[in-house]
């Protein structure tokens, strides 16, 4: 199975999390609002309603001239009298409107009208209705004469001043503060003159406009919005999506490290149990950083406590003599060997030798079960008749050994003398059979001019033989030369 890490598991979360907000950002530029549309008020301003409003007038009212008798007389008759009363009387009607009456065909004038700049206005009547404009803001709209069987005599044409353009050009309402408008007329080449401009003029260079057309007139507004470039309208989602990214990663990397310190320190110190187990002591507490870690931590406390235990009881075992329950070979090599480090600091340790007087006969006797009795019954009164502080060996047979640490000679053999009348005359080794206790010792001192641990014993070994010589039931003493 792959291995992975925490550090690996923060790098792999944090990217995926950095794509998360990737596409949240992408999201939300796509859901932006664009480019708003022309406002309500932009598709058909006052402005425009007032222009076509007033073009419609005239347009009707130039239907009605055309339409009415004295009107049709004129075109039928072309008489003087006839026009000029036609021509008085709509001027009576309306005096800021200028009324012409062409005829047909050859396009000329008819009598009763003020010539004025009709070669303009001649030029500009086609072919049925129409309307048509002038620099000077004024709107003209031509309408067919017919007589009773359909023939066209000729047009009424009808000019009208509309002095309040600028006036309504400037209240038009634009979309933002950077927009841009103007009031274009058509050309007959299709050309469009500019009459009229207001906002910010350099918005016309990109993109088109929304143009505005002014029924009944050749009039139309324009109007420009300012484009935001791509790169400006995505750089603050880029530049937002990299300041979330930033705060992501730092987020959760530091809880990733703090993760993995907590982790880190919790696994040195179930390390640091193991070792106190493997060296046989444990500690009063193991603080771990991380809760998770303490139930798994508890059962290893358990665990090693009874380890341990069962590791000092074995140990207690291996350096135990089974049949005496003192200590064995083993353990007095390793004691002999500690204290004989410490005569170099001055201290003095003695050692005594003791040997069962008589065991042979016992054994030869009454049994090897009478032995093993008396060699328990031995180390009992041992027990019982020496100070806590002396060390106390089977080396082995019905040889025991007593070491009196931290004891010159002298102190010693008081306290071999005193464990000989502590111990009891006799003991019972079988049932109705009893045996008198008595035992041959030898005495002696462990001396700095000693080159191994076992010289000393050595002396006390010969001491012992000397004691046996000599009827047993004695301790000598044999001190380094």
């Amino acid at each position: 199975m792959p291995q992975t890490s925490i550090l690996r598991f923060g790098l792999t979360l944090t990217t995926a999390l950095v794509l998360l907000a990737g596409l949240v950002t992408l999201a939300l530029y796509r859901t932006r609002p664009g480019v708003q549309p022309v406002p309500e008020e932009l598709d058909k301003p006052v402005m425009a309603a007032q222009i076509e409003f007033l073009a419609d007038a005239m347009q009707r009212s130039a239907a009605r001239i055309a339409a009415h008798p004295q009107t049709l007389a004129c075109f039928a008759t072309a008489a003087a009298d006839v026009c000029q009363a036609q021509a008085a009387n709509l001027h009576a009607l309306n005096q800021e409107a200028t009324v012409l009456f062409v005829t047909d065909g050859q396009r000329q004038l008819l009598p009763g009208f003020l010539p004025g700049d009709t070669r303009r206005l001649l030029a500009g009547v086609g072919e049925g209705a129409g309307a048509t404009a002038t620099a000077t803001f004024n709107l003209s709209m031509s309408h067919p004469v017919m007589d009773a069987n359909g023939k066209r005599l000729g047009f009424v044409i009808v000019e009208q001043s509309v002095p309040q353009l600028q006036a309504l050009f400037d209240t038009l309402p634009l979309p933002d503060a950077a927009a841009y408008a103007e009031l274009q007329q058509r050309q007959p080449d299709g050309e469009r003159m500019v009459l009229m401009r207001r906002g910010n003029q350099p918005v016309k260079r990109h993109g088109a406009p929304t143009q505005i057309e002014l029924a009944g007139t050749p009039w139309a507004i324009a109007v420009w919005r300012p484009v935001t470039p791509v790169v400006e309208s995505v750089a603050p989602y880029v530049l937002g999506w990299l300041v979330a990214s930033l705060a992501l990663a730092i987020l959760v990397m530091g809880v990733v490290l703090a993760v993995r310190n907590r982790v880190t320190d919790s696994l040195r110190v179930l390390v640091r149990l193991t070792n106190d187990v493997r060296q046989q002591r444990l500690r009063s507490d193991y603080a771990v950083r991380l809760e998770e870690f303490r139930a798994p931590l508890d059962t290893m406390l358990k665990l090693g406590r009874v380890m341990l235990g069962r590791q000092k009881e074995a140990s207690s075992l291996a350096r135990m003599d089974h049949l005496s329950q003192v200590n064995n070979r083993r353990s007095f090599d390793e004691k002999q060997k500690e204290l004989f480090a410490t005569l170099k600091d001055g201290w003095s340790h003695s050692l005594l030798i003791l040997d069962i007087d008589n065991f042979k006969q016992v054994n030869d006797t009454f049994g090897h079960e009478a032995g093993d009795q008396l060699i328990i019954k031995f180390g009992n009164a041992l027990k019982s008749c020496l100070r806590n502080s002396d060390f106390i060996a089977r080396l082995g047979g019905d040889e025991f050994c007593v070491i009196f640490p931290y004891t010159p000679l002298d102190r010693a053999q008081e306290l071999a003398e005193r464990l000989r009348n502590c111990m009891p005359e006799s003991v019972e080794l079988i049932p109705g059979v009893m045996q008198k206790l008595s035992w041959s010792g030898g005495l002696s001192e462990y001396s700095r001019d000693d080159r191994e641990e076992n010289e000393a014993l050595a002396r006390a070994d010969a001491a012992l033989l000397e004691a046996k010589r000599g009827g047993r039931n004695i301790t000598k003493v044999r001190a380094a030369a």
